[in-house]
Parts: structure tokens; sequence; C-alpha cells
């Protein structure tokens, strides 16, 4: 008596190429998602630095001496990495008084960020009494 067993070990080349395409599919389904997570997180980056760019240069005018702040534009282009940007001061005299500070921080390298500005008032107190002297 002959006994013929025929065993199938391993896999055939049909299950192998069906696999490598499910493979493929989720790769790609994978490398789409990774690139707009990259894209997101690049867009986050640079409103942060606008946002820091105009909250330094807010601060720097806030900390001057009141006659110091003095009327007029001042434009300054920043060319460095990671955020090239024009930042923009306007100082105007409101009263002897009081000056209103306006600061514009516009983008020059290709973003979808629009120019991102702030305004606030500096006063002085013109009182010629002196403080009053506690013992």
């Amino acid at each position: 008596m002959t006994c013929s067993t025929h065993r199938t070990a391993g896999f055939t080349l049909i299950e192998v190429l069906v696999s490598i395409m499910i493979l493929s599919v989720g790769s790609l389904a994978l490398g789409t998602l990774l690139v707009r997570g990259a894209r997101a997180g690049t867009a986050a980056s640079a409103v942060t630095y606008q946002t820091a760019a105009l909250t330094s240069e807010a601060g720097r005018l806030g900390a001057l001496p009141f006659d110091q702040l003095v009327a007029g534009t001042t434009c300054v282009n920043v060319t460095t990495a990671p955020f090239k940007h024009t930042r923009c001061s306007v100082i105007a005299n409101i009263s002897a008084k009081v000056r209103q500070v306006t600061v514009t921080v516009t983008p020059t390298a290709p973003t979808n960020l629009t120019a991102l500005s702030t305004s606030f008032e500096r006063s002085i107190s013109g009182s010629a009494v002196p403080p009053l002297l506690t013992p």
C-alpha cells in the first residue's frame, strides 16, 4: 500500500501578494496622516513665533521710560530663521502725557498667516506734588 501524504507548508504566492498589497495601502494611509500632522505642526509653530515676536516688542516698548517714546513709525525687517517677518512700531502722541503704541508683526516668508497687531497706551503722571512720606 502506498500512502501519499500531501503537506502544504508555507504561503502561496497569492497570499504573499495580497498581504503586501494590504501593507502598502496601510502605509500609504499612515504616510498621508504624517504629512498632515507635520503641516499642522509647522503652522502652529509659525503662530507661536509670530506671537512671541509681537509680545517681545510690546514688552520692550512697555518697559521703556515714557520720555524715550518718540512719536513716529519704526519698521525692522527680521531675516533670520525660523520666522522671517517685518515688525513695525507706531507711536502716536495723544496728549503731552499719553502715548498710543501700536505694534504689528507681518510674516515675510510665504505662510498662511496674516499680520498680527496690538495696541496699548502709556501715560505719565503730571503731578508736581511729591508723594506723601510716611514715617
